[in-house]
């Protein structure tokens, strides 16, 4: 595959990038590194950007003052690469990828040109603005901005963080910080999204609301779709995949060259070495025919490199 190549909004765009990625030669902390993004953005005004070309997909727009996008597709790529051996894997497989949890839709638009139909799903409005002008144009795409959740209709509050729109969530118990700020969503859950007698691969990414989710989705999953999920270095009793394990017709697998399966929470919990880190991992019934499928691909893809 051709390397990534990016094109800039102008001459303060490279200017910018530039800076951005000198700060990642430091070897700065995080936090950090955010709070220097968003800094350098209000230095450089707003809307400072650079488009993401890869392969065939659609360019991805990354604003230079996000200090997630930045940090994970620009300088560490590839981004998850597991995720997008899963999409290449499922293309023939299946007609429809539902991505739940888009943000701003790298795995949107990077799907786009794999499956015949794609559905993104985001919660957050400021959020949501940025996948339509990523992902709007693009015509066997669906886009939603809705939360999903067990049962549908609902009106939630959702917050968004201040500091990275990547951990905007669902308001629980927790209240809203004092930068944060609180908007109302509607609920859609999977079993809706998803038409009956078709097994989708759907990638879930919801900032803990992913039991509600799945809870949502027992029509789907039955019917043999294939969840992509994310189980978080920060939870040591990994509650979403024990909740998917109570079912015992669930597998779960750890995603590399091949699909490793996870025969239990011990054997998962054993690859989450990383608190800071999110890590990726598939779910689907033993019999779904789509997981065989991918299976097969994976295990007849040549290696990388």
């Amino acid at each position: 595959m051709a390397a990534p190549r990016l094109s800039f909004s102008g001459p303060r765009a490279r200017v910018q990038y530039a800076f951005l990625m000198g700060l990642f030669r430091l070897a700065v902390t995080r936090p950090l590194y955010g709070r220097f993004a968003r800094g350098l953005g209000r230095v450089f005004g707003p809307g400072t950007a650079v488009w993401l070309h890869e392969g065939g997909a659609p360019p991805f727009r990354i604003a230079l003052d996000d200090g997630y996008w930045t940090r994970f597709a620009l300088y560490r790529g590839p981004y998850e690469p597991e995720v997008a051996r899963v999409l290449r894997a499922a293309a023939r497989a299946t007609p429809l990828f539902c991505d739940l949890g888009a943000n701003k839709g790298y795995w949107t638009t990077r799907a786009a040109s794999l499956f015949e139909r794609v559905i993104a799903v985001e919660a957050s409005q400021a959020t949501f603005r940025d996948l339509q002008v990523n992902a709007g144009g693009l015509d066997n795409v669906t886009l939603h901005r809705a939360a999903i959740h067990a049962r549908p209709g609902e009106v939630l509050s959702f917050v968004n963080t201040h500091q990275s729109h990547a951990s905007a969530r669902l308001q629980s118990g927790a209240p809203a910080r004092l930068q944060d700020w609180v908007e109302q969503v509607e609920t859609l859950v999977i079993d809706d999204l998803v038409p009956a007698g078709t097994a989708a691969l759907i990638k879930l990414d919801v900032e803990g609301a992913e039991i509600a989710a799945i809870d949502g989705a027992t029509r789907a999953l039955a019917e043999g779709a294939v969840l992509i999920y994310e189980d978080h270095g920060k939870d040591p009793a990994s509650t979403v995949s024990a909740h998917l394990l109570n079912d015992p017709a669930t597998r779960l697998f750890a995603i590399e060259d091949a699909l490793v399966p996870m025969p239990d929470i011990a054997t998962l919990r054993a690859r989450k070495t990383d608190p800071f880190k999110g890590y990726n991992f598939l779910a689907a019934r033993g019999t779904s025919r789509l997981l065989e499928r991918i299976a097969q691909a994976f295990a007849t893809a040549a290696p990388p490199g």
